[in-house]
């Protein structure tokens, strides 16, 4: 599909109109409301989800049902909202990567352009190690030894096309230095590869400083806005001289059409959920932080992404 044919209906999709907030609705849903999530239960998203809708519940007077759907980025689980009723009753976590996958396949965006967002919830924090005393000057000495041995060094990622990819992909592009994309299986195994010595880096979810608390890896830098709590010592991108904060944001959205009042209602049991204190602990657990967007500001953000996603494919070359 030609780009700009790609892009024109991946905004419109996204494009949709703000969600209004009159003052004293008291829309109700008239039954439980099933939430899908897509990925597989048990793991920090289900999680976080869970925990949401447990909040949000009582707000709405009616049970919160979790429906997982994982795969294809989350594109699987979002198309079940095209044909679905406007009734406030159904409503999907939207992860960013649903937009890459569709964008990287050539989906039709149909489904997903038909769709009402309804607020951004959170994102999880990234960041990229090496081997403890590998780069003793950070990313600056990865950076150094790339441009003295171009394509010779490496850094890992867990798959091709993850968020970690692309922001690795990115860095390197701005440096104009060359390093091989090594792709795992899974987050964990790239990380033990770097102690081993089978690869340079490993960029991913931070779940990977674990190796860093062991003294057996540090960072070269995290993705989040400000440095984390539980590593002050590790800079971020954006101390680095990178106006760039990645965190993989996810967000919730409704079949299209949806009415006012019932968009405002989900919009602030869902808000209040993220504000608790068992939300938040939750997110902390899972090195997750707040992103919140209203309904508005999270259609523009999605638009916006789209726009992002689309000419990151362009550029760095990417394929299904």
């Amino acid at each position: 599909m030609p780009g700009i044919a790609r892009r024109t209906f991946v905004l419109g999709a996204l494009t949709l109109p703000a969600i209004a907030r009159p003052a004293g609705a008291a829309w109700t849903p008239g039954g439980p409301v099933t939430l899908i999530v897509p990925f597989a239960e048990g793991g920090s998203n289900d999680d976080v989800m869970r925990a949401i809708a447990e909040a949000a519940a009582p707000r709405l007077g009616q049970p919160i049902l979790i429906q997982n759907k994982p795969g294809r980025g989350g594109v699987r689980a979002i198309a079940a909202l095209s044909s679905s009723p406007s009734d406030g009753r159904l409503v999907a976590q939207l992860p960013a990567s649903a937009i890459r996958t569709a964008l990287l396949e050539g989906l039709p965006f149909e489904a997903e352009r038909d769709a009402t967002p309804i607020l951004g919830l959170a994102g999880s924090a990234y960041g990229a190690i090496a081997k403890a005393d590998r780069f003793p000057d950070g990313w600056a000495g990865f950076l150094r030894e790339a441009r003295e041995k171009p394509g010779t060094l490496s850094y890992g990622t867990p798959g091709v096309n993850s968020t970690p990819h692309l922001t690795m992909a990115r860095l390197l592009l701005r440096e104009r230095v060359q390093a091989v994309h090594v792709p795992f299986r899974g987050t964990m195994h790239g990380a033990r590869a770097v102690v081993a010595g089978d690869v340079d880096i490993m960029a991913g979810p931070v779940r990977i400083g674990a190796l860093v608390q062991d003294g057996e890896a540090a960072w070269l830098h995290v993705w989040s806005a400000q440095r984390l709590p539980r590593w002050p010592e590790a800079p971020t991108l954006r101390e680095l001289g990178y106006r760039l904060t990645v965190t993989a944001p996810f967000g919730i959205v409704a079949p299209p059409g949806l009415p006012a009042e019932a968009a405002t209602a989900l919009h602030d049991a869902f808000l209040a959920a993220l504000r608790t204190t068992e939300v938040r602990a939750m997110l902390e657990r899972h090195d997750m932080t707040e992103d919140y967007r209203d309904g508005g500001a999270y259609t523009a953000f999605l638009a916006e992404t789209a726009r992002m996603e689309e000419m990151l494919i362009g550029r760095l070359g990417l394929q299904p």
